[in-house]
């Protein structure tokens, strides 16, 4: 039976993410773009071209549902050759993207962040709740990390780590390339992360180690 990690690794993960969120909205974001606009702008460039090449590869311009529901049918083919068993993972992964990219299309409306590039070329702006922006959450982030974190959190070790890590590599280039806060990205990460808890006990994917 597919596993998830253990929940004391889950809890610290999600309250890590809840911690960066909260420190980066309240303290450290809007130092750290202008502490990256005015010391590292030469990371602007390249992380513009790598994220622009990825979203060409990851996330076309596509209704936000053919992606969810492309996995979701590789999901039913396997369960159709291989069982419930093969299908559970893809079903995982199809609903944690599509809740995940929803959630974060509904948030940025209500919260309404001033993004990076917008705050250095006018500081005195407000951060939040200003009509016609939309930084917190991070759309790319939410695809990346509702991509990648349902596999990521089922598979070994050896696969885990390079998965996340190719998350937060594209997460973090909208940092450096200043469209996004760190904050902005933390809370897609814990969007996810949260989808894929609360589908996972739905689909009966149980944490290792978990008492049948």
């Amino acid at each position: 039976m597919s596993s998830l990690p253990p929940i004391r690794a889950t809890l610290i993960a999600g309250v890590s993410l809840i911690l960066l969120v909260l420190l980066g909205t309240l303290l450290l974001d809007r130092p750290l773009a202008m502490f990256l606009h005015q010391h590292a702008s030469f990371l602007v460039e390249p992380s513009r071209v790598f994220t622009d090449t990825m979203t060409r590869i990851v996330q076309p311009a596509l209704p936000k549902w053919s992606h969810p529901l492309a996995i979701a049918i590789i999901g039913a083919l396997l369960m159709w050759r291989g069982g419930y068993a093969m299908a559970r993972p893809f079903w995982l992964t199809a609903l944690v993207l599509l809740a995940t990219r929803l959630s974060v299309t509904a948030l940025k409306g209500v919260f309404e962040r001033v993004r990076p590039f917008d705050y250095v070329a006018q500081p005195e702006l407000q951060d939040f709740f200003v009509a016609g922006h939309d930084s917190f959450p991070s759309g790319h982030a939410a695809v990346y990390m509702g991509l990648m974190l349902p596999p990521a959190l089922l598979l070994p070790a050896r696969w885990r780590w390079p998965l996340l890590a190719f998350a937060a590599i594209c997460a973090l280039a909208r940092v450096a390339e200043g469209d996004h806060y760190l904050g902005d990205v933390g809370a897609s990460a814990l969007i996810a992360l949260l989808f894929t808890l609360l589908f996972g006990r739905l689909l009966g994917l149980r944490f290792a180690g978990a008492r049948a």
